[in-house]
């Protein structure tokens, strides 16, 4: 059909529904691209329009493209 995309990329806006719905704020993550960890572990903040915003352990806020990364929880969340 013209207009309808088949299989391909998720949009932006579903790849960021799906980190929030997988981490919450405050979760101690490793983010790696390209099977690479970047920047050591750090601090789930939120994703937004495609990107992922974390705090390193420096303390370095961090802006993500949600594209080409695979995200990794440290620890499990106390209920």
């Amino acid at each position: 059909m013209p207009g309808r995309r088949s299989g391909g990329r998720r949009t932006s806006q579903s790849q960021s529904r799906s980190i929030v719905e997988n981490f919450r704020r405050g979760d101690k993550i490793q983010v790696f691209s390209a099977g690479r960890q970047l920047d050591g572990n750090g601090t789930f903040i939120r994703a937004e329009g495609g990107f992922l915003v974390w705090e390193d352990n420096s303390g370095n806020r961090n802006t993500t493209s949600l594209e080409s990364i695979s995200v990794r929880r440290l620890r499990k969340r106390s209920c």
